[in-house]
């Protein structure tokens, strides 16, 4: 039977296009004539590809008063009351003047953008800079038209963060301060004309304090973390399922799957964005683009959307380990006031990055995490793309398919293998990184988990310096890291220290039909490598790390520190048969022994 589908607006962020077409919309327009009842200044910060432009160009139609864009949508009823008022709009699109290269050009095509909006309300463009022009035409459109503006502004951020990401110049690092005062300059002018406005609605992807916006504008009102706007941008598990039923019945009989088994993996992969701590989202952008594919493929759609040269430039010029912020306790304030996406600590740059969002709230805290399984094997994939040379970058891909090949087969001895090429493709002064005295950041981010540290202090050997426990610790958690990534990327859903009844396991892995307990153990080298494994292995079993699990593989990894990569390889299997691996780097086939409890 042939299924007449509805065009998917996949790309288009423009409302009135949208409708026209008869695309498939998500109905939010029930949240508009709430958000003036806020206040008069709102604010609202999602990720990049959330459904912030199509937000900002509905809101055009609805306060200008296009009823006939809304038929059938909750605000229609609304627009059609007698207390409805359509007024004039001035939208602003900021990426349309971000990547200027100086402040000419960037006063110029803010001029032009302004000069553009004041034809289309038929008043003329004056004033000697953009911050003068743009108060003017607040007051000149007041004028003409008789009615106070409604300001909508869609990426504020923009010329700021395009700037941040290419700063590598004390050319650019100038631009960027430069930037920053023409913006703060400009939407400094909305208090000023305050007079003239009807209602403000502002949005981008990060709180920028030193942008002017919330400074000049002190009633300005954030919801992006309230609960009654927790759902204003996004899909819900509710919204999926009711308004992309044919397309998930298409999908599924593409896959050969029941819908049910469709939805289950959808949710694992593509949900889990929160901006309240509880309600979890898809992300629009990745829901949009699986349905649109052809073979129905379980891609990265969101990472490949946009440039990750911020995010990927950042993990250079920081000592970071891509297991360390699951599970991170921050204030609660952290998240209504992340800092400065270019000066804040590294979980308020991936947090305003989008590659980490809300998880548990408490009166005065929140828990951190990767939303879903897209982006950390999105983050995944940065980290150690970050860490080898950029010809192995296909590589990696191709390893983490075969990795995931042989988790989901119990093929140990093959998940080995394939890890020992990644820790040998690893840069030498990447390795070195895991001995070295680790820096004031560092330390700050041990030291803030102190469940952790008071156990490191338990563990320091006799005669060891303090900072040599932290450059062991540190060692084992850069190789912890680099095996929490590649099984990440290989579709795995990775817990660092799992806390079970009689301890913590390192690396708790589930790859949908099996789980993996992974003590990891550094030893000096090779030759002490086998005791170290064996050491793992015990410890796992006295432990009982894998009592919580039903039929868990336990395996214990020996890391050389000479060999700087896997030289042993403890794993046992059904509970019953305890075979032993030791890997010797250059050895194509592993030697195995049994031993049994």
């Amino acid at each position: 039977m042939t299924r007449i589908l509805h065009p998917l607006p996949t790309g288009e962020p423009v409302f009135e296009n949208l409708i026209r077409d008869n695309a498939v919309y998500v109905d939010k327009t029930m949240y508009f004539p709430l958000l003036k009842q806020v206040s008069k200044f709102v604010f609202c910060a999602r990720p990049r590809r959330f459904g912030k432009s199509l937000t900002v160009t509905a809101l055009d139609a609805f306060f200008s008063g296009k009823i006939e864009l809304f038929k059938g949508l909750a605000a229609e009823s609304h627009m059609g009351s007698p207390d409805f008022v359509a007024r004039p709009v001035i939208r602003l699109d900021m990426t349309a003047i971000a990547g200027s290269r100086d402040i000419g050009i960037l006063e110029r095509n803010i001029r032009d953008m302004l000069g553009a909006i004041a034809n289309r309300h038929k008043v003329s463009l004056r004033g000697a800079d953009s911050a003068r022009s743009f108060l003017y035409l607040l007051a000149d459109i007041r004028n003409a038209s008789g009615k106070n503006v409604v300001v909508l502004i869609d990426e504020y951020d923009a010329p700021v963060i395009h700037i941040v990401q290419n700063q590598k110049s004390l050319t650019q690092r100038r631009l960027l301060a430069d930037t920053r005062e023409i913006m703060r300059t400009f939407y400094s002018q909305i208090k000023t004309a305050a007079e003239n406005i009807d209602f403000v609605f502002i949005t981008g992807v990060t709180k920028f304090s030193r942008m002017g916006v919330f400074s000049s504008l002190n009633n300005l009102i954030d919801i992006s973390l309230e609960p009654n706007f927790g759902t204003f941008m996004g899909y819900t598990q509710q919204e999926l399922e009711q308004d992309f039923k044919p397309f998930i019945t298409e999908a599924s009989e593409t896959l050969k799957i029941s819908e049910n088994d469709l939805l289950k993996r959808l949710n694992n992969y593509y949900d889990g964005f929160s901006f309240d701590g509880e309600t979890r989202l898809y992300n629009p952008f990745s829901i949009l683009s699986f349905f649109a594919s052809a073979r129905k493929d379980f891609l990265n759609y969101w990472m490949k959307s946009g440039s990750n040269t911020l995010v990927r430039e950042f993990l250079k010029d920081q000592t970071l380990t891509a297991d360390q912020f699951q599970g991170m306790v921050v204030d609660a304030n952290f998240a209504s006031d992340p800092g400065e996406i270019d000066s804040t600590p590294p979980e308020g740059f991936l947090y305003q990055s989008g590659y980490l969002t809300l998880r548990a709230q408490t009166d005065t805290s929140f828990t951190l995490d990767y939303p879903n399984c897209e982006v950390r094997k999105a983050f995944s994939a940065l980290f150690l793309q970050n860490l080898a040379p950029e010809s192995s970058w296909s590589g990696i891909d191709v390893a983490a398919n075969e990795l995931k090949q042989c988790l989901e087969d119990i093929n140990v001895p093959g998940m080995v293998d394939i890890l020992t090429r990644l820790f040998a493709d690893i840069s030498y002064e990447d390795h070195s990184k895991a001995g070295r005295k680790p820096n004031k950041g560092v330390l700050a981010n041990i030291i803030r988990k102190i469940d952790l540290f008071l156990p490191w202090r338990k563990e320091r050997k006799h005669s060891e310096s303090l900072a040599e426990l932290f450059r062991r610790r540190m060692g084992e958690g850069f190789y912890r890291s680099v095996l929490h990534s590649a099984l990440s990327m290989a579709g795995a859903k990775v817990t660092p220290e799992r806390h079970v009844g009689l301890g913590r396991i390192d690396l708790l892995v589930d790859c949908g039909t099996v789980i993996y307990v992974i003590e990891l153990k550094i030893s000096e080298d090779a030759q002490d490598g086998e005791i170290s494994a064996m050491a793992g292995m015990s410890q796992i079993l006295e432990k009982r790390y894998g009592r919580a699990f039903k039929n868990p593989v336990l395996v214990s990894l020996a890391i050389g520190r000479k060999e700087r990569n896997i030289v042993a390889c403890h794993f046992l299997i059904d509970g019953s048969k305890s075979t032993v691996e030791i890997y010797a780097p250059g050895n194509p086939t592993p030697t195995h022994a049994d031993i049994r409890e």
